[in-house]
């Protein structure tokens, strides 16, 4: 009987190990999606749910992630690709960050799309449907 327990103790301690493991992973993750280099940064969530930190130098802009992060509206949000050290290789520049109501269908993607062909976005002007989902300041 001794056995069976100590048996059953080793199982726990090895899942809750793994699952340590699992949500520690995804952690890191989710810092490396959200990497940014500025106090004034905010997320932007796609339809697929990826998310990524964007960090607009312009004002107007930042008061439209604002708005957009308050009212829950989804729109393009976007900018020139440049690539950077986080989960995607990628970020918009922060120069050029800009919300649009509507974009041409050549300069949209979803996050994980963009990551995935950063050769072929890089320096050009590129979208994402998005909800801004936190904003930072």
């Amino acid at each position: 009987m001794k056995r069976v327990w100590v048996a059953v103790a080793l199982l726990i301690t090895v899942a809750v190990a793994a699952l340590s493991v699992t949500i520690w992973t995804r952690h890191l993750e989710e810092l490396s999606a959200l990497k940014h280099d500025t106090d004034r940064w905010a997320v932007i969530q796609d339809v697929n749910g990826d998310r990524m930190a964007v960090e607009p130098t312009s004002g107007e802009v930042w008061s439209q992630l604002v708005q957009l992060s308050q009212n829950g509206s989804r729109r393009w949000v976007g900018g020139i690709v440049e690539r950077y050290d986080n989960k995607w290789g990628f970020r918009f520049n922060p120069e050029t960050v800009t919300v649009a109501e509507v974009t041409i269908e050549e300069a949209q993607a979803t996050i994980k799309y963009i990551s995935e062909h950063v050769d072929e976005r890089l320096d050009k002007w590129t979208y994402v449907s998005s909800r801004v989902a936190e904003v930072h300041s």
